[in-house]
């Protein structure tokens, strides 16, 4: 009976190691042309091959066992309160709330010729995903980085903006609105507070 038990063991573990050993060898061959693709292109890749009949479920399973075990914790809790949402098990209300940890950053006072980048940060403390799904800002500030994946419960993640205080002097206050899925508005505006002193223009040999 002994025998027979390790034996089945033995042919168990022998066909997942031949198993793993055929995937090393296929991925092995896809991965000198992984490396010179393009993001598009692994996408168009990706969708040529479900063509063929690769396996989305398998791609999302193998996709989730790359990751650590509290990464893996926030794409279970992202299905949960994400996707099964979208699916209907869930109540249709997707809104949530937010905290910032401050809305107007001080800047104090910033050179006419100086831009300025720093950082809105904002954390959701609703029991929904926190989602932006737009930024706009005024015509001296841009957004250089925002999320653009959905924050779960209890994340904090940062909107980085550049101020470019050109052709402004004294005080100024340009704003940020932030379109997303909070109660009630669904919008926030933040503010960048600076004090422009205008470029000191070197004197010529002439003295004028």
């Amino acid at each position: 009976m002994k025998i027979a038990v390790r034996f089945l063991l033995f042919f168990f573990f022998a066909l997942i190691f031949r198993q793993l050993s055929a995937q090393t060898v296929s991925i092995g061959a896809m991965r000198p042309y992984l490396d010179t693709l393009s993001l598009e292109q692994k996408i168009d890749l990706l969708a040529y091959m479900r063509h063929l009949g690769s396996s989305i479920d398998r791609e999302v399973t193998q996709s989730y066992l790359q990751l650590d075990k509290a990464q893996q914790e926030r794409a279970l809790q992202y299905t949960r309160l994400e996707l099964l949402k979208r699916s209907g098990r869930e109540a249709s209300d997707d809104r949530t709330t937010v905290r910032w940890a401050q809305d107007t950053i001080q800047l104090g006072k910033v050179w006419e010729n100086e831009a300025i980048i720093d950082s809105f940060l904002v954390t959701n403390t609703g029991a929904k995903p926190y989602i932006i799904k737009d930024v706009k800002a005024t015509c001296d500030c841009t957004v250089l980085r925002r999320p653009t994946y959905p924050l779960m419960p209890g994340e904090t993640a940062a909107i980085r903006v550049e101020f470019d205080p050109r052709g402004k002097i004294g005080q100024t206050t340009p704003g940020v609105v932030v379109y997303d899925n909070t109660r009630p508005n669904g919008r926030h505006i933040v503010y960048l507070n600076a004090d422009v002193v205008p470029r000191v223009k070197p004197k010529n040999s002439m003295g004028n």
